[in-house]
């Protein structure tokens, strides 16, 4: 009996291995991206999965073996070909290398040479055949990976946020390409963080919520779901809504410690001799030993770091409304804002507390006064913002910045005295910030420089690279964030 299954993923859990050592040689991971995600797909099939980026470049890396899982596993005997944009906007090779590269993996030779003839009949690919693929648009790179699909000889495609690298015309090209490869029984991924192409492409739904399947079935009962839960999600009026909104979603891929799967390296390439040792075990035995041996000096000195009067007094409870507090940052977003007197600068990061009736109340520097929220952008570093890269931002800030933004890098994190030995066209300084002469602004606290702002353009191509569908964007950086301010067209870059 043929099996008409290509591919099974049975509760696939992955999480991303932890930045500090200790935490390495521990076993612990950084995040929780994936948790107990099972999906089947079959030939002509369409399966269409929603989610942000960052779960699903997680999740293309481990469909197709290029990530080890911490649970699970992936299924299949069919050959598989997997397709992103943002793997290629960095690869030197010319665009005729990297075809045939990339065809000779699914065909013999005689058919790679015919597939080349066929695409060089494009007008991209006569255009463009040696031309490096970091010098190819975003579109451009869509384009080329939409034909190339067409000619390979492969049981699977993954197209991974393809959709949104396309205009209007290409759209109905990769309309016509997924349901060729349907006819052909073809087992489609398509991976998108937006419902439209799903919608339009897919003919069954799978959808991601914080790692995990919140909706598995038809595509027209899904998105009617998607669309409450998006129509819920845009009522959301303050931070203390936000923070309690799809709660128990957010725990369950946070809350590391209630997690049932020990994270365990499964990997051999990933242990090395210090792995064959219980870590563990080692540690606690040392700890316990040294606080053996600290007793026994304090027993033996007679030492009592008790106090007579310790044991009559009451503890002391922090008040009611205190024990509450929630603290998290504010960006300032209005020119004009002045706080008892004093004026804050632009872009400025202040600390704020748990909002009263739709305004801010900011805690910082001596200040404890409320704020219209229309003049403070909210911001928690602990949010799962999309992840990127400055370098992938550039293009969407003001030449400015971008073309010189290693130079204005550097000064981040470090004294005020360093920026005024370097740069002497600064024309206006505080303690708070400093202003150029040029419209880049540094924000400084405790004479230590935090932050930068500069002006920001192509914001509406931005908005459709990154599927972004609020005006203001906060993206999560490797080293840092970026945040906007639509109205005002301008950046912030925090680099921590």
């Amino acid at each position: 009996m043929e099996n008409i299954i290509l591919l099974r993923a049975l509760e696939l859990t992955y999480a991303k291995e932890a930045s500090k050592f200790i935490d390495r040689m521990l076993g612990r991971s950084e995040g929780l991206i994936l948790k107990d995600v099972t999906f089947h797909l079959y030939k002509g099939e369409v399966l269409g999965i929603l989610s942000d980026y960052r779960t699903l470049h997680y999740l293309k890396e481990v469909v197709n073996g290029t990530l080890d899982l911490k649970k699970g596993k992936v299924k299949t005997a069919s050959s598989m070909l997997s397709l992103d944009v943002l793997d290629h906007v960095d690869n030197p090779h010319p665009l005729d290398i990297f075809t045939r590269e990339l065809l000779e993996e699914f065909m013999d030779v005689e058919g790679v040479r015919k597939a080349e003839e066929r695409l060089l009949e494009l007008p991209l690919f006569r255009k463009h055949q040696y031309t490096a693929m970091n010098n190819l648009t975003r579109r451009e790179l869509a384009l080329v990976l939409l034909e190339i699909s067409k000619q390979a000889n492969t049981d699977i495609v993954i197209y991974c946020n393809m959709y949104h690298h396309l205009d209007k015309q290409d759209k109905e090209v990769f309309k016509e390409t997924i349901n060729a490869l349907e006819a052909a029984e073809k087992g489609v991924l398509l991976l998108e963080s937006g419902i439209e192409p799903i919608q339009t492409l897919a003919n069954y739904f799978l959808w991601l919520s914080y790692g995990q399947i919140r909706y598995d079935g038809s595509v027209r009962e899904g998105v009617l779901e998607y669309g409450a839960y998006e129509k819920k999600k845009s009522q959301i009026k303050n931070m203390g809504e936000e923070a309690q909104f799809d709660i128990e979603w957010k725990r369950n891929i946070e809350d590391y410690g209630r997690y049932e799967h020990g994270f365990k390296r499964m990997s051999r390439n990933q242990s090395g001799l210090i792995d064959q040792f219980n870590v563990q075990k080692i540690i606690i035995s040392v700890v316990l030993l040294f606080v053996m041996f600290m007793s026994s000096i304090i027993i033996f000195m007679d030492i009592s770091f008790t106090d007579s009067r310790a044991a009559t007094e009451e503890p002391v409870a922090l008040p009611e409304d205190e024990e509450s507090e929630r603290f998290a940052y504010g960006i300032n977003t209005d020119p004009d804002l002045e706080l008892e007197g004093e004026s804050i600068p632009y872009m400025y990061l202040l600390e704020i507390s748990s909002d009263r009736e739709g305004d801010y109340r900011i805690v910082e520097d001596g200040l404890d006064v409320e704020v219209d929220a229309s003049s403070i952008l909210y911001f928690n570093p602990a949010s799962l913002y999309p992840e990127t890269t400055l370098v992938e931002l550039l293009p969407y800030t003001a030449d400015t910045f971008g073309g010189s933004y290693l130079f204005y890098k550097k000064f981040l994190n470090g004294g005020v005295s360093l920026l005024n030995d370097e740069v002497d066209t600064i024309t206006e300084q505080t303690d708070r910030y400093a202003r150029l002469g040029v419209p880049i602004t540094y924000h400084i606290k405790d004479d230590v420089v935090f932050s930068v702002s500069f002006p920001a353009e192509n914001i509406e191509e931005m908005y459709k690279e990154f599927g972004v569908t609020e005006e203001d964007a906060i993206f999560r950086l490797p080293e840092g964030y970026m945040i906007l301010d639509a109205s005002n067209e301008t950046w912030l870059y925090i680099n921590r």
